[in-house]
């Protein structure tokens, strides 16, 4: 069985080694972040990457931030009240039934979310159902090898394996790209 994150664990989730090894403006560019983009950010714990998309979709943009957790969520309203950002919207969804919000999005993203999830299948089937055809998904996982940090090996999940659900769930063939030593980042569209 997969774990979730530890909402008291928080804190880990914004760090200086984090952004200097994943920032967040220039991960979201290489994954196809646009100005005006409406996006969609399953598990978006505190706000790390919502809140630099919310600034660089800028005011004709939004971002949509989607998590199991209370507690990330009022986090992320607080960090967005104090930042002066107002295009961001929370919606909190029930562990193990993922329920998206209903909206035009442009891009998806899901960041080290997937190998906390037990039916990797029925999420993602999810997922593709919220999404129009075109719609540019952008999933970030840690890679299955050893790491300093990160979950255990048993619960990472391969690029042979990620290939797979991606396709199998309506997207194209994903593209990855190493983001660093720990993280890979697979873009791909939902199918027609």
């Amino acid at each position: 069985m997969a774990h979730a994150f530890d909402p008291a664990e928080r804190h880990k989730l914004d760090t200086a080694e984090r952004r200097a090894e994943m920032p967040p403006e220039t991960t979201l560019v290489k994954a196809g972040l646009k100005p005006g983009d409406s996006v969609l950010d399953i598990g978006c714990g505190t706000g790390y990457f919502a809140l630099a998309a919310a600034r660089m979709v800028g005011h004709k943009g939004s971002v949509c931030a989607v998590d199991i957790s209370g507690v990330m969520l009022a986090e992320l309203r607080s960090r967005t009240a104090s930042s002066g950002i107002f295009n961001v919207e929370t919606s909190q969804t029930p562990h193990g039934k993922l329920v998206i919000p209903e909206g035009n999005y442009t891009l998806a993203l899901m960041v080290n979310v997937l190998h906390e999830v037990d039916d990797k299948k029925a999420f993602l089937a999810s997922v593709a159902a919220a999404l129009k055809p075109g719609v540019k998904l952008a999933v970030i996982e840690w890679k299955k090898a050893d790491t300093p940090q990160g979950p255990p090996l048993k619960e990472r999940i391969s690029e042979d394996e990620m290939q797979v659900l991606l396709k199998k769930a309506g997207f194209s063939e994903p593209v990855s790209q190493e983001l660093s030593p720990s993280y890979t980042l697979y873009t791909c569209t939902r199918n027609e």
